[in-house]
C-alpha cells in the first residue's frame, strides 16, 4: 500500500508541473517611433525571451515576471550589462506602460505594443546550468554575479557575489552551497539570520531569481540582495572561492 500512495504522490508531483509554455509575441513601439518585436515566454511568475529593433533586427535578451496583469522585464546585453527597463500592463491583447534606458536621468518613454501571435511550446529540459551568470547596471548601478555547478541530474551547487548601487555598495554574498535541482529549479532555505527563501528558475541563457513567503532574513547588506534576472556570460565550469 505504502509504495502505491508513493507511486500517485509522484504521478501528482509529475503531472502538476506543467509541460509547456506560453509564447507571444508582440508589434508595437516605443516613444511612438522606435519599432520593436517583443516575444515572451510566460512559464509561471516568470518571463523570458527577446526583443528585436527593427531598424538594427538584432535580438536581445529580456528576463523578467509577471504579477497578475503587471510586467517588469530587464533587457540584457550578452556580457549582462542591462539596456533597457519595461515597466507595463498586459492586458488582454495589449501591452502598454514605459521604456527606460540604464542612463542617469532618462526619461520613461512610452511603450505601447499589441498581439500579434500565441502559441504553447514543449518546455525545455536544460541539459546543464553549469556557468557564470551576471547582470549589471552599469558601473555605478549595482551588479550581481552567480556562480553554477551542475553535479549530476538532481543536483547543482551555487554561490552569490552581488551589490548594491553608489555610493552605498553594500554587498549580498552566498558562498558555495549545494541545492536540490529539478525542473530547471533549484531552492535556497536558510535561517541563520532569520528567515531568507529564494528560488532559482533557469532558462535557456539565463536566470530569474526571486525570494519567496516573504523571507528576506539573509543576513546581506541594506538593500542587497540576490533577486535578480541573469545572463549566463559563459558555461564554463566555474572556480568558486574558498
Amino acid at each position: 500500500m505504502k509504495r502505491v500512495i508513493t507511486f500517485i504522490f509522484l504521478l501528482i508531483s509529475t503531472f502538476s508541473f506543467s509541460q509547456t509554455i506560453t509564447q507571444k509575441t508582440f508589434d508595437g513601439n516605443i516613444n511612438g517611433k522606435i519599432p520593436i518585436i517583443l516575444t515572451l515566454n510566460f512559464d509561471g511568475g516568470t518571463v523570458f525571451g527577446n526583443v528585436v529593433y527593427k531598424k538594427k533586427g538584432i535580438p536581445i535578451s529580456v528576463i523578467g515576471y509577471q504579477s497578475k496583469n503587471t510586467l517588469f522585464i530587464h533587457e540584457l546585453m550578452p556580457d549582462g550589462q542591462a539596456t533597457g527597463i519595461y515597466s507595463a500592463e498586459l492586458k488582454g491583447d495589449k501591452i502598454t506602460g514605459t521604456w527606460n534606458a540604464i542612463k542617469v536621468n532618462a526619461k520613461d518613454l512610452s511603450l505601447s505594443l499589441s498581439k500579434t501571435q500565441e502559441q504553447s511550446l514543449p518546455r525545455k529540459s536544460l541539459k546543464s546550468v553549469t556557468g557564470t551568470y551576471k547582470y549589471s547596471f552599469g558601473d555605478d548601478g549595482g551588479s550581481g554575479e552567480m556562480l553554477v555547478q551542475q553535479i549530476g541530474n538532481d543536483k547543482i551547487a551555487i554561490s552569490f557575489n552581488n551589490v548594491t548601487a553608489a555610493p552605498a555598495y553594500n554587498m549580498a554574498t552566498v558562498e558555495k552551497t549545494i541545492l536540490k535541482y529539478a525542473n530547471n529549479q533549484a531552492i535556497y532555505s536558510k535561517q541563520e539570520y532569520g528567515k531568507c527563501k529564494f528560488k532559482i528558475t533557469f532558462l535557456e541563457n539565463g536566470a530569474r531569481v526571486n525570494f519567496m513567503e516573504d523571507a528576506y532574513d539573509c543576513g546581506f547588506g541594506h538593500n542587497a540582495s540576490t533577486e535578480g534576472n541573469y545572463i549566463r556570460v559563459n558555461s564554463s565550469l566555474p572556480k568558486f572561492e574558498e
